[in-house]
């Protein structure tokens, strides 16, 4: 029987690297990001900033859905931010099926990422913590399933561990070759075009495993510091429930 697991986090929390690993599985399909292309591509999408595309028009929540019900493996792995998929009513039937997990990293340095990348500046919306922590909410109050949550240092500083301990609680098989890779592409699943992730993946495309964290001086736009203290409260109400 298949179990589908979804990890919900925010960008720029190192999510793409979790989503490498699982990708060295050889029982696992993954998907990256499904309901991006309802948020970014539909008609009734939120933001316009990665442009058009007329193919994804008509692509909705259930679309969605059963593109992930669809895919055929012991393990059934996808990674999405909690913004894109709340705003279209997700059915709790559909959640109540995923073992539903969670990845956060500190605001911070969530947003010195997004300032080195260069491409825009998020709303608080796109930042993603906001809707983090309603997604947590629905999880672990109106659903009743055990926190499951990864903090992106912890992860990058032992992920060996780290992932162990994920594994477990999930209910699978750690492998070491998780954590190994010669090919550093995500080619499973992608709702964003090639030249979006050669942008937005540039540590994780000259690796060939999890890097530990780096000491950074954080430079906090005035713009962005009420945002960001309003996410360091959500950061830490949860990041003492990670493993």
């Amino acid at each position: 029987m298949s179990k589908t697991v979804a990890l919900w986090t925010a960008p720029r929390s190192c999510s793409n690297a979790f989503l490498k690993t699982f990708s060295q599985r050889k029982d696992t399909a993954i998907l990256h990001e499904p309901f991006g292309d309802i948020y970014y591509f539909s008609k009734w999408r939120r933001s316009n900033i990665l442009g058009d595309d007329q193919t994804r028009l008509n692509i909705n929540k259930q679309t969605v859905i059963n593109r992930i019900k669809s895919k055929i493996a012991p393990l059934v792995f996808f990674k999405d931010f909690a913004y894109e998929a709340l705003p279209y009513d997700i059915d709790q039937s559909f959640l109540n099926c995923c073992t539903n997990t969670f990845l956060i990293r500190n605001p911070q340095e969530v947003i010195d990422s997004w300032y080195r990348v260069g491409a825009y500046y998020p709303t608080e919306e796109e930042l993603g913590f906001v809707a983090l922590e309603r997604m947590w909410n629905i999880v672990t109050k109106e659903l009743k399933q055990k926190p499951i949550l990864v903090e992106a240092n912890r992860f990058r500083q032992e992920p060996a561990k780290i992932l162990k301990s994920y594994c477990q609680q999930i209910g699978v098989e750690f492998e070491p070759t998780m954590l190994e890779w010669d090919d550093s592409t995500i080619t499973q699943g992608h709702s964003h075009p090639p030249e979006f992730h050669q942008q937005w993946r540039k540590t994780l495309h000259s690796s060939k495993t999890i890097l530990p964290p780096n000491n950074i001086e954080v430079k906090i736009r005035v713009e962005d510091r009420e945002m960001i203290e309003r996410a360091m409260i959500i950061y830490q109400k949860l990041s003492p429930f990670a493993l």
